[in-house]
């Protein structure tokens, strides 16, 4: 009997030991999955706060104070950005949703404008922190001759306050007043956000297309392509059909993931999402506006002459761009065209063609 109740002892002691372990070795196992998430996210952010110091030309010195996170907080302020957005996969459109026109009050379309004339340029500005406001930021109004990499040409600027996202008086607007030139062409309007302490300084660049005059053929356009690097391009074009989606209504939203869920799907996006975004729900907007997703519809004939072009330094070459519709057709249809040099945005214009 003594030797039966010493054998169930130990064999309780047993049972106890490997519960323990196994509990020791679970816990170690969930704690290593954590540990390499937060290195993983911490990577992620070193690489992108080195390069916003690569983009501001500001390296940090080597014993220069660090301060935590939690505690210091950057503002975003942020106008709706063609080339940031290209970066992310999104399509875009070259009339932009945030800069309006106006002739004496009232607003006007911007591919019907007349020489020689004065209009309103109104850009709405918003702030992508919910913690730090843009206090006293510059806003730097220019134009370009309508085209892809041609000169920018001053218009004005003026001072605004961006107060944080969810306040009363958020998002703010910006204005100027254009006198637009005695020569009738394609011009295109720039938006421009000077901070210089911004959390994420590629979307601070807005740019809207202009028509001034009238054009012999709404379907045939000429616009000049210019190379303003200092070294040789290969450019080649590329045309859609995106146009701005209707927004999304409560109930269409999807519903709220946990951070596990969205830190998966960061993953797969294999992009530097900067940390104010990676929020938001990047899977449904690549979904929505994602490059390829808006080819030419059948019918239609898009002829860009020429497609793809080698310029040299301060070169420009004419580009021609022709919209043939189906027989029979009636109304309007928007095109973008865009240019590339390999994976970089060069630029962009929108065109309309009516019948």
């Amino acid at each position: 009997m003594e030797n039966n109740a010493t054998l169930r002892f130990l064999k309780n002691l047993v049972k106890i030991f490997w519960s323990a372990l196994l509990f020791i070795l679970y816990g170690w196992i969930v704690a290593l999955i954590n540990l390499f998430r937060e290195n993983a996210d911490a990577r992620r952010r070193r690489k992108f706060d080195k390069d916003l110091r690569k983009r501001r030309k500001k390296p940090c010195a080597p014993k220069c104070a660090v301060v935590n996170a939690a505690v210091y907080k950057r503002a975003d302020p942020l106008i709706y950005s063609q080339k940031y957005l290209m970066e992310q996969g999104m399509s875009v459109t070259w009339n932009n949703p945030d800069i309006q026109l106006y002739k004496n009050g009232t607003p006007v379309t911007s591919s019907q404008l007349e020489m020689d004339t004065d209009y309103d340029i109104v850009a709405t500005i918003y702030n992508n922190s919910t913690q730090a406001p843009a206090a006293g930021m510059p806003v730097e109004f220019s134009y370009l001759d309508f085209g892809i990499g041609t000169a920018k040409i001053n218009i004005g600027s003026t001072i605004i306050n961006v107060p944080v996202k969810g306040s009363p008086n958020h998002p703010v607007n910006a204005s100027t007043t254009w006198h637009t030139p005695n020569v009738a062409g394609h011009y295109c309007l720039q938006v421009d956000l000077q901070w210089s302490d911004d959390a994420n300084p590629k979307n601070n660049l807005g740019q809207e297309n202009t028509n001034v005059g009238k054009f012999s053929s709404p379907a045939v356009f000429e616009f000049p392509l210019h190379n303003d690097d200092t070294v040789t391009k290969r450019i080649h074009l590329t045309a859609d059909c995106y146009t701005l989606p209707k927004k999304l209504d409560c109930k269409e939203k999807p519903k709220k993931e946990s951070s596990r869920q969205k830190y998966k799907k960061l993953r797969k996006l294999k992009r530097i999402i900067p940390p104010l975004e990676e929020g938001a729900d990047w899977v449904q907007a690549l979904n929505r506006h994602g490059v390829g997703n808006f080819p030419i519809p059948a019918g239609w004939s898009v002829l860009i002459e020429p497609q793809q072009v080698t310029l040299a330094p301060d070169q420009t070459e004419k580009i021609k761009v022709t919209l043939t519709p189906p027989e029979k057709f009636k109304g309007e249809k928007t095109i973008n065209i865009n240019g590339f040099h390999g994976k970089e945005l060069i630029g962009g214009v929108t065109l309309t063609a009516s019948s």
